[in-house]
């Protein structure tokens, strides 16, 4: 397991972290209107959360956090977790690929507010996860175990940071056989790149080839879907690898001695553009790239490249 690079940037990122955990749990996953009477709700603090089976008996009314001395337990908000999956599994053959569509969008806010409160529950062990205490690793190890019955798991994210998250193939096993084609390619590519580590302790963890190649996969999928309902995670995504293609991340920098007259881009990421520009020459990322080695020195670079990011 790896150790903690620097301690307050570590204490930061979970200051960070804690931040989100809280705010994804005040967020509203329910959608009102058309629909809503025929939807069993349950409530997380003063948030409401649809779950599409009101036909379910598991299904009645539950409170996931009743009160603020009333806190579900790990195997309590898995057991909810666990009810709320085979719910939309029962539902979605019922429905048409728009509603599936739609279904999807609700049940992962649900579901990820869900995960989130797994995290709650476990902060004080994921805090220790990685002291080597013989008692602590084999609590580490047993809810790891038990994790992986509700396709839960470790995601260990750099800086002494880690989390929960589903398997990589979570939703494009429930969703793939119901869903629309540009849901079900954007699933698609989603459980495979998430089978592998991206990034930790602020370094990439594939090459840059690597990147260059889901550049490709999600400019394709933009130019292939440009009215999907995906499309501003479809561009965010894109927009995203295409930064750290460029620019590369703080401990994997693709420029050395930046914002300097010293400033120079790395031999080997020169040579990966060159490359990439000639395998894919119609790529709307080439302008990018040819900005980059134009202006590198600029200090306004990113800038530079976010402006042109949005004319694409």
């Amino acid at each position: 397991m790896k150790g903690i690079s620097n301690p307050s940037t570590h204490y930061a990122m979970k200051q960070k972290l804690y931040c989100c955990l809280s705010f994804a749990l005040i967020i509203t996953s329910c959608h009102e209107g058309a629909g809503t009477s025929n939807q069993t709700i349950v409530k997380t603090d003063s948030t409401e959360v649809v779950s599409p089976n009101p036909d379910s008996s598991k299904s009645a009314k539950v409170d996931i956090m009743a009160g603020r001395n009333d806190v579900m337990t790990t195997e309590q908000l898995l057991s909810l977790i666990r009810r709320h999956k085979d719910d939309i599994e029962a539902k979605l053959p019922t429905l048409s690929k728009t509603e599936a569509n739609d279904l999807y969008d609700s049940y992962l806010k649900t579901n990820e507010a869900l995960v989130a409160k797994v995290m709650l529950s476990e902060l004080n062990l994921l805090d220790k996860f990685y002291n080597e205490d013989a008692v602590n690793q084999t609590r580490v190890k047993k809810l790891g175990n038990l994790l992986a019955k509700y396709d839960l798991e470790y995601d260990e994210i750099g800086e002494g940071i880690v989390e929960i998250k589903t398997k990589s193939d979570f939703y494009d096993n429930i969703f793939k056989n119901y869903v629309s084609d540009d849901y079900k390619a954007y699933l698609a590519i989603k459980k495979e790149e998430d089978k592998v580590p991206y990034s930790a302790d602020a370094g990439l963890l594939i090459s840059f080839k690597e990147i260059g190649e889901r550049v490709i996969v999600w400019e394709k999928l933009l130019a292939q879907y440009p009215s999907s309902k995906l499309i501003d995670k479809i561009k965010q995504q894109y927009q995203s690898y295409q930064s750290d293609y460029l620019f590369g991340l703080d401990n994997t920098s693709t420029i050395e001695f930046q914002n300097s007259e010293k400033a120079y881009i790395n031999p080997e990421n020169i040579e990966e553009f060159n490359q990439f520009m000639q395998k894919y020459p119609s790529s709307p990322t080439n302008r990018l790239i040819k900005i980059l080695l134009k202006n590198f020195k600029d200090e306004n670079i990113r800038n530079l490249i976010d402006s042109e990011q949005q004319k694409l």
